[in-house]
């Protein structure tokens, strides 16, 4: 729960991970399908979540540590 408390604070770098992706997908091909975007999107949803995870699983160690 406090993952998803947590999470409100952090979407910028879940949409940037979004526009990486799609960015992405562009360079590799000229005109991109609509498949293509969306995989690409996913994936950069994808490693967006997994960077919000690991900040907020580094920080959750911090704050044990401290206690």
């Amino acid at each position: 729960m406090d993952y998803l408390k947590s999470r409100k604070n952090a979407y910028g770098v879940l949409l940037s991970g979004l526009v990486l992706g799609v960015l992405i997908a562009f360079l590799i091909n000229d005109d991109p399908d609509t498949s293509t975007l969306v995989a690409a999107g996913a994936i950069g949803v994808v490693v967006g979540e997994a960077i919000m995870f690991w900040r907020w699983s580094k920080r959750r160690k911090t704050a044990k540590r401290e206690d």
